[in-house]
């Protein structure tokens, strides 16, 4: 069977993952990380990209890469085989070192960017090898923290994101990492859509019809918008309003109480305005069973609770007064 094509698009973000044959050891000593890192310099130099993470495992790489000019496939290309030679010298050894083509995922930056950032420089601690990520020499985590120079790594327009002054921001970035720690495996970043592109139907749908290939296009997010009363910035502005949480807990896969009970109350809003399951697992990036069982778990605690049944209230009320606005300055 014919390999599928990669996803390539000019200014795309790429979660790319290379690990070793047989999940086996590709890092013996402090002095093959610096080389993997030295080579990826060499290519950053060469073929310009930019680059906000990186974590290299015993066994296995992840990188977050914008890419430029040049396609994904031929900087990884230069760096895995220029690594695999150096490793097969240096340990006179024969045979692959990696196994087969390193696994590159399209994403959606505005949606993922430091979703990925952060679940990336997580690894170590998701293997119980440190307790906490700036404890790992071999991440991007430190950079971001002003622990160690960024060397390689463009830190600005991620920690852009959380502050307009890097003190603060930093600030922000590590809190956020640290919110993270109780989250584990995410299986989302692994399984994408259409095999290579991870994001929205829209913006799936977006890429593919970019990148020139065919499919049946579905109903985007803004022609259903056009075509009923639901308006999904609205309700999210209501709803970051009255829970005051940020946008950015809110469109993470935070577990902490007050962005679960944010994102029941956005559900039973959505589902009570008209909008569909899949539109709104689209929006919060929530599977449709998950969108499901918030809406259960929501419609029941506003039965029991008051506190609930009212802060539904409000939130319509403000998303009310948020489409208002919204038509007014359309107008």
């Amino acid at each position: 069977m014919a390999r599928k094509a990669r996803a390539e698009v000019e200014g795309g973000l790429y979660h790319v993952i290379t690990r070793g044959n047989n999940r086996r050891q590709i890092f013996n000593s402090p002095a093959d990380y610096k080389k993997f890192l030295s080579l990826l310099a060499v290519q950053k130099e060469r073929l310009p990209f930019f680059l906000y993470a990186f974590c290299l495992m015993t066994n296995h790489v992840h990188l977050l890469i914008e890419r430029q000019a040049d396609t994904i496939g031929r900087i990884m290309h230069r760096v895995l085989t220029g690594y695999s030679q150096y490793y097969n010298r240096r340990y006179r050894r024969v045979g692959h070192l990696l196994a087969g083509r390193h696994k590159s995922i399209l994403c959606q930056s505005d949606r993922y960017l430091a979703e990925l950032v952060r679940y990336i420089h997580l690894n170590p601690v998701r293997a119980k090898m440190v307790d906490v990520p700036e404890q790992y020499p071999y991440s991007g985590h430190r950079a971001y923290l002003g622990l160690e120079p960024e060397g390689i790594l463009d830190v600005d327009p991620v920690l852009r994101h959380f502050g307009a002054k890097k003190k603060v921001a930093r600030q922000a970035y590590s809190q956020f990492v640290v919110a993270g720690m109780k989250l584990g495996y995410q299986e989302e970043f692994y399984l994408a859509n259409e095999g290579r592109i991870l994001g929205s139907e829209e913006f799936v749908d977006a890429t593919v019809h970019r990148i020139g290939e065919t499919r049946r296009i579905g109903v985007g997010r803004k022609q259903r918008r056009e075509n009923g009363e639901f308006n999904e910035e609205a309700l999210i502005e209501a709803v970051v309003r009255t829970c005051r949480i940020s946008r950015i807990e809110f469109c993470s896969s935070s577990k902490n109480a007050a962005a679960v009970r944010a994102k029941e109350v956005f559900v039973l809003s959505g589902c009570q305005l008209g909008a569909s399951p899949k539109l709104l697992s689209e929006i919060t990036g929530m599977s449709r069973s998950a969108v499901s069982r918030r809406k259960d778990a929501a419609l029941l605690k506003a039965r029991e609770k008051e506190e609930m049944s009212k802060l539904a209230e409000s939130i319509r009320k403000y998303y009310d007064q948020s489409c208002s606005r919204i038509a007014k300055s359309q107008a």
